[in-house]
């Protein structure tokens, strides 16, 4: 689907239209083959460049090709509880701007709809815009980690773990993996776009994307500080885990040679030979108090040493 927006300066608002003028945005999702075609050939864009924007393992990047600046970024999303990262292509065109997904990008609704003004016809401030959506859009979710992160914290002291806790700390490491993988080439993207080798820049253009560069390297420090506190509390799960685990091996041993020692005087008292107590009318009580005895004296040696 392919829906045009314009502004110029002196208008009032965002307008959307039904064909295409110089200094417009083109918002481009899960465009179909023949809608790719007629972009490539309307405003002479490479077919193929158009075509990873919508791959969805594409990294970010950034190609030039017959006067056309192709940005590939990545913008996080929630998917049913899931937290995930899908490409964006932001094309920089000579008349036009265009960005091409796979899925809608919620958070250009905020330019859409006028939350956040756009002048499209500054084609260089819309495109820092639209990447200052992106970064947003990991804040938003890095946010929702870290309260997930600060609850799992709170109940580490917990004895009872189960491999739902463990799938839990492999899901959020892989998304701030995921993260890393989406912000770091980002980061030397907007480096790449101060040289102004891409794009004529003004002052304010060049402040514009310094604060964004600023805001993604806050980003990339507090996912990996996130990263490295997940991998702590993992760690310290496995390790109560492997405690409890030890403890339990520890007391069904006591348990099994406590058992062993009325096992052990009871062979004895079956072998067919002269023993102590046979002749006593007494033999049975007197025999299961020793075996008493000597089961108290075991669990008492292990009680002290804290083998039980």
């Amino acid at each position: 689907m392919i829906t045009i927006y314009f502004r110029h300066i002196r208008s009032e608002k965002l307008s959307q239209l039904t064909s295409p003028k110089a200094g417009s945005w083109l918002n481009v999702v899960n465009p179909s083959n023949t809608e790719l075609d007629e972009l490539a050939e309307h405003y002479h864009l490479d077919r193929s460049l158009l075509q990873d924007g919508l791959d969805p393992n594409e990294s970010p990047r950034v190609e030039i090709e017959d006067g056309a600046t192709y940005i590939y970024t990545r913008f996080c999303y929630s998917d049913d509880g899931r937290i995930l990262t899908a490409p964006l292509l932001i094309v920089y065109g000579e008349q036009q701007l265009l960005t091409v997904a796979g899925r809608k990008f919620q958070r250009l609704a905020n330019l859409m709809d006028g939350r956040t003004p756009v002048v499209t016809t500054q084609k260089t401030k819309l495109l820092l815009q639209i990447l200052s959506e992106v970064r947003q859009s990991y804040a938003t979710q890095l946010n929702v980690i870290s309260k997930t992160i600060l609850t799992i914290r709170s109940g580490l002291k917990k004895e009872q773990i189960d491999n739902q806790d463990f799938v839990t700390f492999i899901d959020i490491e892989d998304t701030l993996n995921d993260f890393l993988s989406g912000l770091v080439p980002t980061s030397s993207i907007l480096r790449s776009l101060m040289s102004g080798r891409y794009f004529k820049l003004y002052e304010e253009d060049e402040d514009l994307i310094e604060d964004l560069s600023l805001g993604i390297t806050e980003l990339i420090e507090l996912t990996k500080s996130r990263l490295t506190t997940i991998v702590n509390i993992r760690e310290a799960y496995s390790t109560i885990m492997a405690n409890n685990l030890n403890k339990i091996f520890k007391r069904l041993t006591s348990i099994t040679i406590m058992m062993t020692v009325p096992m052990i005087i009871s062979s004895i008292y079956g072998m067919n030979v002269v023993l102590p107590f046979m002749h006593s009318p007494w033999a049975f009580a007197e025999v299961m108090s020793l075996t008493a005895v000597a089961m108290l004296v075991t669990y008492t040696i292990f009680r002290r040493n804290r083998w039980f």
